[in-house]
This record gives C-alpha cells, structure tokens and sequence, in this order.
C-alpha cells in the first residue's frame, strides 16, 4: 500500500513539475528528496526495513541511473536476507546503465561475498578499461586470486598501480600474488 501511494506522490509531482519553472521544480524536488530520507532514517532506525525497501524501490523507479539508491536498495535487501531480489535489483542497475563504469561493481561485490569468484572477471574486466572506481580492480584481482588464477590476479594489480602508484595495499598484495605466481606460499 505505501508503495502505491508513494507512486502517486511521485507521479503528482513530476505533473507538477511540468508546470512550474525551472527553479520552482528544484525547490519542489529537494523538499521531496528532504522528507525521502528522513522518512528512510526514521523507518530504519524502527527496524522497518521492508517500509525502506518499499519507498528505496520507488526512488529506484524515479532514479534508474541513481548509484547511490540502487546499491541502497540491494543492501537493505540483503539485510532482510532477500538475496534473490539484491542480485536482481544489481544485475537490473548494471544493465540499465550500461555507459557506468561502475554499474557492475555491486554485482560483483555480492558475487564476492558470497564466494561466486568465477562470475566476477567477466563483469569487471571491461570496467577496468575505463575509468572506474578503484575497487573494481580491487575485487577482480582478489577474485582471480581465490581462483589461483594469480598471472591475471598480477596483471590486475600493475594495472592498477599505473593508475595509483602510491597504493600500498595494492603493492603488497600484488607482492602477494607474485610471491604465488612464482610457486612461493
């Protein structure tokens, strides 16, 4: 029932949006987005979180190319344990944004913790021809690590590291992962 009505606050307001000037629209659109989050504060501090699931799926609605709400909703997903629909609301960010480079990332992240190693290179090795976010060569690396798949796991870290060369974590582990390329624990 919230779901529905939070829609037709939604759609009320982009109707109203069309006849208003620019400037009114944005006073319109950021009293709106205020009340969202406090409203998402207030639901999650009660231990609502299918209420901020709900109203999380609206903004996503609203904002398909919005980052922030989709990983919001996929986490809060996976709070309540609803893995099936995290991975579902992932894959369907990744493939409506398509021109992000980051749009595979929290895919990828969910296949990670949940040890599914072997999906993430595809995901994440057309990411890295870009610039991305530094955790895609981060979660690529380590996923072809935990595959001992260490000659990519060590192209991924210098890939990186030519990128950022100050990144000590990313030194030592590609020491690491070298140290394993060349047959040492």
């Amino acid at each position: 029932m919230r779901t529905v009505a939070l829609l037709a606050v939604f759609a009320s307001l982009s109707g109203a949006a069309l006849a208003q000037s620019g400037s009114r629209v944005a006073e319109i659109w950021s009293a709106a987005n205020d009340r969202i989050l406090t409203q998402q504060d207030i639901w999650f501090n009660d231990g609502d979180f299918p209420a901020d699931i709900q109203l999380l799926r609206v903004e996503a609605e609203k904002w398909p190319a919005d980052y922030d709400v989709w990983t919001n909703l996929g986490w809060m997903e996976e709070n309540v344990e609803d893995w099936d629909g995290a991975l579902a609301t992932y894959v369907r960010y990744r493939r409506q944004n398509p021109n992000d480079p980051d749009a595979a990332l929290p895919e990828a992240d969910y296949y990670n913790r949940k040890r599914l190693y072997a999906k993430i290179p595809a995901l994440l090795e057309p990411a890295i021809k870009h610039k991305c976010h530094p955790n895609n060569f981060r979660v690529l690396a380590h996923a072809y690590e935990n595959q001992k798949m260490y000659s990519d796991a060590v192209r991924v870290w210098k890939t990186y590291l030519q990128r950022d060369p100050n990144d000590g974590a990313a030194k030592r582990n590609l020491a690491r992962c070298e140290k394993k390329l060349s047959g040492g624990a």
